[in-house]
């Protein structure tokens, strides 16, 4: 009987053995789970990050060359008011004074 007891007792042990290593491979899965799910996180974020970037260059390059063709407006604007200017005093220098 003592035998039995003892028999039952050391497959206990044993049992419990499996279960605690099956509870360390449980938790080695969950961690590295746990690690895909947020290197998926960071891999999602920074594609997001690099497309706003990339929005974001964009932008600044439009609005460069706007920028670009309204200095090129004025300064077309401000020649062509200068050489209206110089007609202008040419001819009044030109007209007798009265």
């Amino acid at each position: 009987m003592y035998g039995d007891v003892y028999e039952v007792c050391r497959n206990m042990e044993k049992v419990m053995g499996m279960f605690s290593e099956e509870l360390r491979e449980m938790d080695r899965n969950t961690v590295q789970y746990m690690i895909d799910e947020m290197q998926a996180t960071i891999d999602a974020q920074s594609a997001a990050l690099e497309e706003e970037k990339k929005r974001h260059e964009e932008e600044k390059k439009k609005y460069e060359e706007e920028m670009q063709d309204l200095i090129a407006t004025q300064t077309a604007a401000l020649d062509k008011a200068m050489k209206r200017i110089e007609e202008l005093e040419r001819k009044v220098g030109s007209e007798p004074v009265k």
